[in-house]
């Protein structure tokens, strides 16, 4: 299925399955979906994301499924066009209905929920953000602590008449979350150990929006050993935050992003889990990865052998070497279509003349006009210097 027809797709005309198993819980667990993000200023790009959405709840409904977990950056930012919200609103209306209001979906909030970031400043008053309306309008179950209090009140139970509380009980399982807590999660993970209440018969799992140090490069995380004092507490830490999917020892678990974010998300395994949990007593859970319908995106390297006076030859040869490589993909595809990619174009070799300087936005203009790509990116990478980036190809 097309994401354009996913998109036109109603969800009440979804079959929701007779045949759910009582004796397992089910649920879905994703992260970073960021709703609202216009990558590259692209109009189709803003749709990708919500597509992402779509298929999400769209898969909820068809495993009937007792709730969906979101990991956090569910937004992008709080700047969003009007339009945008209201075909968030109106899928997430679409799916209460269509589910009979028996899978909440179950969400906190993330550094980019509760951001200003076109300007790249923090909002001055903390606490605001779309995923609040949403609760308020009880299209989502918010959850949130207050790590200030005592340990018995820093996670009161879900109140559906205030849209308020830090934990929810759904069958035999019991989620925790609360909303990013900043660069050093672990100062608090003592608090949220404590607060936790661990009970026989009961399956515990705890929401967060923190990344575990190691689990992608360069980039600041929770030291292992520090996450797992929660283990005693908790049976499923689900993450957010960062845009890689990973599991650890079969406890830690990140879904990575819905939709690539930028570049080097698209060299990422992302996707959804399915997770069915067995037992009443002593528990076992069943992971599956679902892959979502995604926008494809597609690297390209173009050498050039020599130096190039005239703007126009070196133009010819970049699309002529553009066409040779895209010979086999349907000229007829429509933008809508996540078949027709995002394309990553480097350029290696030699440096073209002074006279040739390359107008990025001219070039990106010029090769989607002659070629089924919905936006190209272009690194001009005339030196030996592109060996980080080789290993992406």
């Amino acid at each position: 299925m097309t994401a354009t027809n996913l998109f036109k797709m109603n969800l009440g005309d979804i079959t929701i399955p007779k045949d759910n198993n009582h004796k397992s819980v089910k649920f879905i667990h994703a992260s970073d979906i960021h709703l609202g993000n216009a990558q590259y200023q692209n109009e189709y790009r803003s749709d990708d994301f919500i597509l992402s959405f779509r298929e999400i709840l769209n898969y909820a409904i068809h495993h009937s499924v007792d709730f969906v977990l979101l990991g956090g950056d569910v937004f992008t930012s709080l700047e969003m066009l009007p339009g945008t919200l209201t075909k968030i609103i109106k899928i997430l209306q679409d799916f209460k209905k269509c589910s009979e209001g028996n899978i909440p979906i179950i969400a906190i909030e993330g550094n980019h929920d509760i951001r200003k970031f076109s300007r790249g400043l923090k909002l001055l008053k903390r606490g605001q953000s779309w995923l609040k309306l949403i609760a308020c309008l009880g299209l989502i179950v918010l959850l949130d602590a207050d790590l200030e209090e005592a340990p018995e009140g820093i996670f009161p139970s879900y109140d559906f008449q205030i849209n308020k509380g830090g934990k929810i009980q759904i069958k035999n399982v019991v989620i925790y979350g609360n909303r990013y807590i900043g660069q050093t999660p672990e100062d608090n993970l003592q608090k949220i150990r404590t607060a936790i209440k661990r009970e026989d018969n009961l399956f515990i799992i705890l929401l967060q929006h923190f990344g575990i140090e190691g689990q992608m490069i360069n980039i600041p995380g929770v030291r292992l050993e520090k996450a797992e004092i929660l283990k005693e507490k908790v049976d499923y830490l689900a993450l957010g935050h960062f845009h890689k999917q990973f599991i650890i020892n079969n406890w830690i678990f990140n879904p990575g992003s819905s939709e690539a974010a930028c570049s080097i998300d698209s060299t990422y395994r992302r996707g959804v889990f399915l997770v069915e949990i067995f037992g009443k007593e002593k528990f076992t859970k069943k992971v599956s990865i679902i892959r979502l319908n995604n926008r494809h995106h597609r690297w390209e390297i173009i050498n050039l052998p020599k130096q190039i006076r005239r703007k126009e030859e070196l133009y010819s040869f970049i699309i002529q070497r553009l066409k040779s490589y895209f010979k086999y993909q349907n000229l007829n595809i429509k933008p809508s279509d996540c078949n027709t990619p995002i394309l990553y174009l480097v350029l290696k070799g030699k440096c073209p003349f002074r006279s040739c300087k390359i107008n990025e936005k001219e070039l990106s203009n010029r090769i989607a006009k002659n070629l089924p790509i919905l936006y190209v990116k272009i690194y001009q990478k005339f030196t030996n210097s592109l060996e980080t980036l080789d290993k992406y190809m």
